[in-house]
């Protein structure tokens, strides 16, 4: 199949053919005849412009048209179809584009592209300069589109604020030496102590493919709580003690307990012990040694030249001081024997067998009532009375008992009267100054003056209050002072010479063996009564 597109004949003039075939276009020159005129090469270009022939080897037209040899010559390859491939992956998150051409490529390659990638379902993810890059190396397999993968939630975790990790090692010293009394064998906390917090899940944030397609996220895993025994939930999502005591960390749930038990002796294998709850040992307390507690203490054992405090102390084998440390109860003490040892109890020491050669006070009783009753040497003092079966011994052991005195009690009933004193004239300052802010005409008063006056006006309320409540303790401590005026000592069985006894301000050495008696102080002498 052929076209004429253009034919200047002359029988003298040169003239030229333009043919499209399938395989290009052809151009033909024809020479002049009889000295007529070559064809004008401008002529050739400006038809070819026209028919939008522009990729033309314009060397090889230009060579023909010099030889003017009336053939027909392929100046220009026909157009080539890019073939262009758009192949979108497996799952649908990548999309590559192909083109491949052989010859000439025909205009708007980059429509015909688009065109291909719209056919192929592309729609997100689209990378303008990938796709440039594609068309201008063909042949190359460029990505130019991704699809944005969806981010899963985050699983919730715990964050513990509490850690079992470093108990049983042995507490540093500043100096580098270590400390083998203090093993931090218990993590202690106190309430409202943060004990843990989760973290919760997240949601995700879902995905996309380059189809447009939405792909979901997965959830995170939600836990609970670890709640154990004694805690609560504080902040949202947070664990809090609801008691002081010892951490414990069983199967992920954290617990606080208001006991710690020992199983065998205080000694170099458990260090000292310093606890906010109740501590129980089923041995005893070696020498050297401190159990310290702001609940109860049980020793089932003896305390051996230890140091024991506690609410309640028990101590059922007794108490063996050496000479060295201490035993005190803020409320009673209950133990089989004491010797050698310094002990103190808020309200009573109770002993079943025998108190031997050493200090005990007791703020209320001392009671010595067992199948012995003893007590013998030392310095035995208590608030109200001290009862026993047998006091001192045949060899006149000095043996000296004191009631009708509490030293805590009166020490804190002095200061007390201090502090009373002070805080009354501080209260009296505060109300002299007040009424004189009061007297001053309130609309042309300065802002300083009037904060002075709000502040002066909250310390009132307070010193006020604080007074009260100073005045009231004075009073109780008042009434405990007069009960033990009316102290009383009384032995069921003997009372030895060589025993002081002192009640109150009154002092009365026994130089006689005396039975079943009570001692009592009446009309400024300490009598001897009948043991009721």
């Amino acid at each position: 199949m052929s076209e004429n597109v253009n034919v200047l004949e002359n029988s003298i003039d040169g003239y030229f053919q333009v043919s499209l075939q399938e395989d290009g276009c052809y151009l033909t020159v024809f020479p002049p005849r009889d000295g007529g005129v070559p064809v004008d090469e401008a002529l050739i270009f400006e038809e070819l412009n026209k028919r939008e022939i522009n990729h033309c080897d314009k060397v090889l037209v230009q060579q023909v048209i010099r030889e003017a040899a009336g053939k027909s010559i392929l100046i220009a390859p026909a157009e080539a179809e890019p073939v262009i491939r758009v192949l979108v992956s497996r799952d649908k998150m990548e999309a590559t584009l192909q083109i491949e051409v052989q010859g000439p490529v025909r205009p708007a390659l980059q429509d015909k592209v688009m065109e291909q990638i719209a056919k192929s379902g592309v729609t997100f993810g689209v990378d303008a300069d990938a796709i440039h890059t594609a068309i201008n190396q063909p042949g190359r397999e460029i990505i130019f589109a991704r699809g944005q993968q969806p981010i899963h939630g985050n699983n919730a975790y715990i964050q513990y604020f509490v850690s079992t990790e470093s108990q049983g090692r042995p507490l540093e010293m500043a100096d580098g030496r270590v400390d083998f009394k203090n093993l931090n064998l218990f993590t202690v906390v106190q309430p409202g102590d943060l004990l843990a917090q989760k973290y919760p899940a997240t949601q995700g944030e879902q995905g996309i493919n380059v189809l447009g397609q939405v792909l979901p996220a997965k959830p995170g895993k939600d836990l609970l709580l670890p709640m154990g025994k004694n805690v609560e939930v504080g902040e949202p999502n947070q664990l809090v003690a609801s008691i002081a005591g010892q951490v414990q960390i069983v199967n992920k749930k954290v617990s606080v307990i208001p006991l710690i038990e020992i199983k065998g002796d205080v000694d170099f294998s458990t260090g000292n012990i310093e606890f906010v709850g109740s501590v129980n040992i089923r041995g005893s307390v070696q020498p050297g040694f401190f159990v310290k507690a702001e609940g109860n203490v049980d020793v089932a054992g003896t305390v051996s030249g230890g140091i024991v405090e506690g609410k309640n102390v028990i101590i059922k084998r007794g108490i063996q001081g050496m000479s060295r440390g201490y035993i005190h109860a803020r409320e009673n003490l209950i133990t089989q024997f004491i010797e050698n040892a310094t002990v103190s109890a808020g309200n009573e020491v109770q002993v079943s067998e025998a108190i031997l050669h050493s200090r005990v006070s007791a703020g209320k009783k001392v009671v010595v009532e067992g199948k012995r009753g003893l007590i013998t040497g030392g310095t035995i003092s208590a608030g109200e009375e001290i009862r026993a079966q047998n006091v001192g011994n045949h060899m006149a052991v000095p043996t000296e008992l004191e009631v009708g005195v509490n030293p805590p009690l009166r020490e804190e009933y002095q200061n007390l009267r201090t502090e009373i004193r002070k805080v009354e004239v501080s209260l009296d300052q505060t109300q002299k100054a007040l009424t004189i802010l009061k007297a001053m005409n309130q609309n042309t008063m300065t802002q300083d003056k009037r904060e002075m006056m709000l502040k002066l006006t909250k310390a009132q309320f307070h010193l006020v209050g604080q007074l009260g409540n100073m005045r009231k303790r004075w009073e109780e401590i008042e009434a405990a002072l007069e009960e033990m005026k009316a102290g009383r000592i009384k032995v069921a069985n003997t009372l030895y010479p060589g025993v002081k006894v002192i009640i109150g301000t009154l002092i009365k050495p026994i130089r006689e063996t005396v039975q079943f008696a009570c001692l009592f102080a009446e009309d400024g002498e300490i009598r001897v009564g009948t043991f009721k």
